[in-house]
């Protein structure tokens, strides 16, 4: 059995700080999105026509999406991090400013990952207890409550053991 890696309380913190400066960026492109919204709503206003109008509500989606990842990056939770990495790995094809900062987003999930500030992993729950009923001298104990699951093999099982 491999034992965790023990993380130091200023690291994890550090991890934290991290984790926090990249939900940060989240917000700041939660706000260049609902920036681009407001210019295709600028140019709809200004004379376009009605398929002008996928442009900011496409981009408020966005910025609903990057707010939400942003919010609960900086409180640590696992799923934000797997979303900010796919955002983060769509920003990269954006040059040259979302290539640094997408980078910028891999690298700070990246290190709070590592210094444990998303938590570690859950240990795999025990199977459950069959549930056996109390015995009463009237009342019959059905075989099925009874009965355990089988203990399962992890011995190597070969097809000429198994041939007839």
């Amino acid at each position: 059995m491999r034992q965790a890696r023990f993380i130091r309380e200023t690291e994890a913190r550090r991890g934290r700080i991290v984790a926090r400066i990249a939900g940060l960026v989240f917000y700041l492109f939660a706000v260049q999105a609902l920036l681009t919204a407001g210019v295709g709503l600028e140019v709809y206003f200004g004379g376009g026509s009605a398929s002008d109008l996928l442009l900011p509500a496409a981009s408020a989606v966005l910025a609903g999406c990057y707010a939400f990842v942003g919010f609960y990056l900086r409180r640590y939770r696992v799923a934000a991090r797997n979303f900010a990495f796919a955002f983060a790995v769509a920003i990269l094809f954006a040059f040259p400013y979302g290539t640094a900062l997408g980078g910028f987003v891999v690298l700070c999930i990246a290190v709070a990952n590592r210094l444990g500030a998303f938590g570690s992993r859950p240990i795999a729950a025990t199977a459950p207890r069959p549930f056996v009923a109390p015995s009463t001298p009237f009342v019959p104990i059905p075989a099925v409550l009874v009965e355990e699951a089988p203990i399962p093999s992890f011995e190597l099982e070969f097809a000429s053991e198994h041939a007839g």
